[in-house]
């Protein structure tokens, strides 16, 4: 078979939709070799780490307006010059325009949740995409059981073509790192509404207040919708001194920033899948994360859960684990086992199958 994997959204600075496009790429090639895969939208970073004799990549680099344009008139135009039998979308979005078989991912339907996580211009266009997408496309592939029950009742679709496909991790050895400096609580992500830092920023604010603990609280992460309000918010606390935020940080910097870490906090409101908990559990750091929407499914039983809207209940999960050494040492054992059941591999075997599904149709 011959299929087109839109991969624009994977970069040098991907985050998770562009993760999963780079991770989706390489084991597909990898697994099904005698298949031909046309990878689109590829930059000029990404393009020479997905070689291969099976491969061809079309490179384009565009980001924001121009890669929305570039998928609406380039993208199908690329798929209709290869004559290629499928087309995936990685990143939500399906070509108005184009009427070829295609599978779409969507990852989570965050614009139909909250007002309050995108720009009024942002949530519309996604809204819009995302209908087109579930109302055109042969398959549906969504990173969680959670979203594909929200897909399935907000749209009124039967299960026959919205599949959970759960995301990958690369395994860690689960070794701390050392660190000469004071002991730091991470978050990672984009520092963003749904992202729930306002309250992050407050519990920790409080455990500073009751236990005049030594940690710094690291914000790892581009800033997105909502970042003025978490600014005001480490403002306010008078956390300046205590709080990091280095902006983006690279796969190979995160690969030493979780292990070094005593505590990792996600208390996300709102995730389709939750990858920084897989990576926290995967590198051995203890995980305190949301008990909110997919995060479960990912965490299993190997993480201190709290209610994300009780700053009290969120301080209180935080000091559990940072006081007993045990229980941090418990938690390092489990999160490997349960990070262990997710790969790459595993999650591109099953887009195989819907491929070939799609096709045999």
């Amino acid at each position: 078979m011959r299929v087109g994997l839109n991969i624009s959204a994977a970069s040098e600075s991907s985050t998770g939709v562009g993760n999963y496009a780079f991770q989706l790429a390489k084991n597909v090639v990898a697994l099904a070799p005698a298949d031909e895969w046309f990878l689109l939208g590829a930059n000029t970073h990404v393009a020479p780490l997905l070689e291969g004799a099976n491969v061809q990549a079309t490179v384009t680099q565009r980001k924001g307006l121009a890669r929305i344009l570039w998928e609406q008139t380039g993208l199908p135009f690329e798929a209709r010059r290869l004559k290629i039998d499928l087309l995936h979308g990685a990143d939500f979005s399906r070509p108005l325009a184009y009427g070829g078989p295609m599978v779409n991912t969507i990852h989570d339907i965050s614009p139909f949740v909250d007002s309050r996580y995108f720009s009024p211009v942002r949530r519309m266009y996604k809204r819009v995409v995302i209908r087109h997408a579930i109302r055109r496309s042969s398959a549906i592939v969504t990173v969680s059981e959670f979203s594909r029950r929200q897909i399935m009742e907000r749209f009124s679709l039967d299960g026959s073509r919205v599949f959970a496909i759960a995301l990958g991790v690369a395994q860690g050895n689960g070794v701390p790192h050392s660190s000469t400096g004071p002991p730091s609580i991470l978050f990672v992500g984009n520092l963003e509404h749904r992202k729930n830092l306002v309250r992050l920023v407050e519990a920790f604010r409080l455990l500073r207040e009751r236990r005049r603990i030594p940690h710094r609280l690291i914000l790892a992460g581009k800033p997105g919708y909502g970042w003025e309000e978490i600014r005001a918010a480490i403002g306010k606390g008078g956390l300046q001194e205590c709080v990091d935020v280095p902006g983006y940080v690279s796969n190979e910097s995160l690969a030493k920033l979780y292990p070094s870490a005593e505590l990792f906090v996600f208390p996300s409101v709102y995730e389709g899948f939750g990858l920084p908990v897989l990576e926290a559990m995967a590198c051995g750091t203890p995980v305190a994360c949301s008990s909110a929407a997919s995060l479960p499914e990912v965490g299993g039983d190997a993480v201190e859960y709290f209610d994300p809207l009780n700053v009290e209940e969120m301080a209180a999960a935080m000091e559990r684990v940072l006081d007993s050494p045990g229980l941090r040492a418990e938690m390092r054992e489990k999160g490997l086992k349960q990070a262990a059941k997710f790969t790459w591999e595993d999650c591109a075997r099953q887009h195989l199958e819907v491929y070939r599904r799609v096709l045999a149709k």
